[in-house]
């Protein structure tokens, strides 16, 4: 999983600066000039570019706005530097308000999006992809939160490009990607890794919710009529993050996944072995102050189950934070949001299989669920505020909404569960 982004950066701003009909150059971080347009160079070219104006141009510590010498017919013109990634864009201006710098923004705007997504389908690119893991997979392992990673790939495409044309194999990857939207929640991320393989990273989600959204997908797909390709499935590969290995040994593991995936008759999802011992949610050590997880609190519904799991987990970790002096108190927040967040998605989720079962009490369930939700809310803009303390966050999030709500409204529940799974065997 090489970074080319520098590259393709490179190509797509001289592609911009070369179409533009303003004065523009580009210039690394140690202030090289890469390139010059035909209208920038027309300036020096005429001299009004002097050997030590381009040494100051060059030059990381110059002003970001360089003088010009005056001239009758253009007393005020001006170098400005523009930093955007990895570059500067040096732009030549009349005034502060030159039209010139809305049009470059709007170019770089471009450039920027078409760097990251994929042009087709509107996904993000495999670089972004690259980009993205570099940042969340030390932010999972340093908050202990579960990421899980998919590989989907699309069965029997090359069938769709040879029978019906290349322009039904786009627009059938251009409709599995709106699918695939559909499934996913808004902090998931989809990217188009090649061809008709394609990738979504799930953070804070353990392998049993990731096969759980996998399954839901590969169900969606198969029960969709794809325009004009009919009827099309899907296989997905599926590995959680391990806490020692590195992002090439996580997206390796999942790739075999999908491999296995389409051995094993394709139109299926695979989740590749883990050891929970070496998982980053799995519990470090036991103290007397954090939740105890019991065998007795399971329902038998997988996806409840695991969730359940995961507020224990994540509550723990509020807890651990709140004991430790040395968290600051951003990283707590940054705890909080994540625990809400799963619990939102839990809630979400639970209510949905309650519907599904037609449980008499779903009202009333949706209701505390709401409450909690609202209050837990309430607690993290007062800890934002310094206006409450971690003690009583703690005593909300921790044992209000996880364990307390969790052993007297969702027990209640689970004989449903129970029930469903008999009538259904």
């Amino acid at each position: 999983m090489e970074n080319n982004t520098q590259t393709i950066d490179l190509d797509l701003l001289r592609d911009a600066s070369r179409s533009s009909p303003d004065p523009l150059a580009i210039c690394n971080e140690q202030g090289s000039i890469l390139f010059i347009n035909e209208a920038m160079q027309a300036f020096i070219d005429n001299g009004e570019l002097a050997e030590k104006t381009m040494a100051r141009l060059a030059d990381p510590e110059s002003p970001r706005l360089l003088r010009l010498q005056q001239n009758e017919h253009s007393p005020h013109r001006r170098l400005l530097r523009i930093p955007f990634g990895q570059f500067q864009l040096i732009i030549l201006i009349e005034h502060d308000e030159d039209p010139r710098i809305d049009r470059l923004r709007q170019r770089l705007d471009e450039a920027l999006k078409l760097s990251i997504t994929d042009p087709l389908t509107g996904a993000w690119n495999r670089h972004q992809f690259n980009e993205l893991i570099r940042i969340e997979v030390p932010r999972a392992k340093r908050y202990g939160q579960p990421i899980c990673l998919l590989l989907i790939d699309i069965d029997h495409f090359k069938k769709v490009n040879d029978d019906l044309g290349h322009a039904a194999g786009d627009q059938t990857l251009q409709q599995l990607c709106s699918l695939i939207r559909e499934q996913i929640r808004l902090v998931d991320s989809l990217f188009r890794w090649g061809g008709e393989e394609f990738a979504v990273l799930l953070p804070n989600t353990s392998l049993a919710a990731a096969h759980f959204v996998g399954e839901r997908l590969r169900k969606a797909v198969a029960g969709s009529r794809f325009e004009p390709a009919g009827a099309v499935t899907v296989s997905i590969g599926i590995a959680e993050l391990e806490r020692d290995e590195t992002a090439q040994q996580w997206f390796e593991r999942t790739d075999q996944a999908l491999f296995a995936a389409k051995e094993q008759g394709r139109n299926r999802v695979v989740c590749a072995d883990s050891d929970p011992d070496r998982l980053i949610g799995s519990p470090a050590g036991e103290s007397p102050f954090l939740l105890a997880w019991k065998s007795s609190y399971e329902s038998g519904h997988p996806l409840i189950d695991e969730q359940h799991q995961e507020l224990f987990r994540l509550g723990n970790r509020l807890i651990a934070a709140s004991l430790d002096s040395d968290t600051a108190p951003d990283e707590f927040v940054d705890l909080m949001d994540v625990l809400i967040e799963h619990a939102a998605q839990h809630f979400h989720d639970e209510e949905n299989i309650m519907a599904e079962l037609e449980y008499e009490h779903l009202a009333r369930h949706r209701r505390a669920h709401n409450g909690l939700v609202e209050r837990a809310r309430q607690l993290r803009e007062r800890a934002c505020n310094g206006t409450v303390s971690t003690g009583q966050v703690v005593r909300f999030l921790a044992n209000d909404l996880v364990r307390q709500h969790m052993l007297t409204e969702d027990v209640a529940f689970f004989p449903s569960l129970n029930t469903s799974a008999v009538q259904h065997d």
